[in-house]
């Protein structure tokens, strides 16, 4: 499961698979002060608690009040805020569109920031696709434009560092993770310690990754980011078995699984629930009352589903 694809870099830079990563908080030049802004905050606040269906709407109604009010830089954060979400869906062809067209506005308003940070979303929807090139020649406008502003630049030597993975030159992936560390800001350091867990974990350092694994747990949980701790614990369980650990690599992938469902992710679940009954049939475990409860959930039937 990739943290990367978490990232919401709207005005926020959290977050995760190379595209799977965690959220920050919104930025300084967000300010509830233009009309849409409080829908726009509302939105984040529904993506981060991984309920896109809730994030969809907030963010569409922040869109409609930004054009009301002529507030271009409203309309971009609006748009790239949009586009985190088709992502996340699962649709990147409408992911694309809406980065596109956030890219667009933000270049006419001047807005260099909004520019980086659309930017870099746009970055982990090229990784996805594993098309590198593209990736790189937007990281190097990123890089150049955020250099001001600590977690968009954080997030660009991020991706950079994915991009070295990819091509094994992990000397320097894990110099450009220093890089990062050292003038992150906010959550996305939760993102920097996930990608250097994937970097022990490609080295073959399970036991090392998992320290960094636990580390961007326990941020996420202080920031209440649900999507990020299940990618988290799903990261953990694949360290876990990487070592042989199987009953720690059960007990993680129901955690992380468990967190999925009550978030109504089916797609997620479903790919997952054949490794963990494989998993529960290495270590001789009855996993019936967590299969219960996960079917339950996602027909539907959590007492106080989070996302409804």
């Amino acid at each position: 499961m990739n943290r990367q694809a978490l990232l919401p870099l709207v005005i926020l830079l959290w977050g995760g698979l190379w595209a799977c990563s965690a959220p920050v908080s919104m930025s300084t030049s967000a300010r509830i002060s233009a009309p849409g802004d409080q829908e726009l905050k509302n939105g984040i606040y529904w993506y981060q608690k991984g309920c896109l269906r809730k994030a969809m709407d907030h963010l569409n109604a922040a869109h409609e009040m930004y054009c009301l009010a002529d507030h271009p830089v409203g309309v971009a954060r609006s748009l790239t805020s949009l586009g985190n979400v088709y992502r996340q869906a699962g649709d990147p062809e409408n992911a694309g569109y809406f980065y596109d067209a956030a890219i667009a506005m933000a270049r006419r308003c001047d807005d260099r920031q909004m520019v980086a940070q659309t930017l870099v979303n746009k970055v982990a929807l090229l990784i996805d696709r594993d098309d590198r090139s593209a990736a790189e020649v937007l990281l190097e406008e990123a890089r150049v434009l955020s250099q001001e502003s600590g977690s968009v630049f954080a997030a660009v030597l991020n991706y950079q560092a994915v991009l070295m993975m990819k091509a094994q030159r992990n000397d320097q992936a894990a110099l450009l993770l220093d890089q990062a560390e050292s003038v992150a800001a906010g959550n996305i350091r939760a993102t920097l310690h996930y990608t250097r867990g994937r970097l022990l974990m490609q080295t073959g350092k399970d036991s090392r990754a998992r320290n960094f694994f636990e580390q961007a747990l326990e941020m996420d949980r202080q920031a209440g980011f649900s999507r990020g701790m299940a990618a988290d614990l799903f990261a953990m369980a694949d360290s876990y078995e990487s070592s042989g650990e199987y009953d720690a690599a059960l007990s993680c992938l129901e955690r992380s699984l468990k967190i999925y469902a009550l978030l109504e992710d089916r797609q997620r679940v479903l790919a997952g629930l054949d490794h963990l009954e494989g998993l529960a049939r290495t270590t001789g475990s009855d996993i019936r009352v967590t299969l219960h409860v996960i079917n339950q959930w996602l027909a539907g039937e959590a007492v106080d589903a989070i996302c409804r």
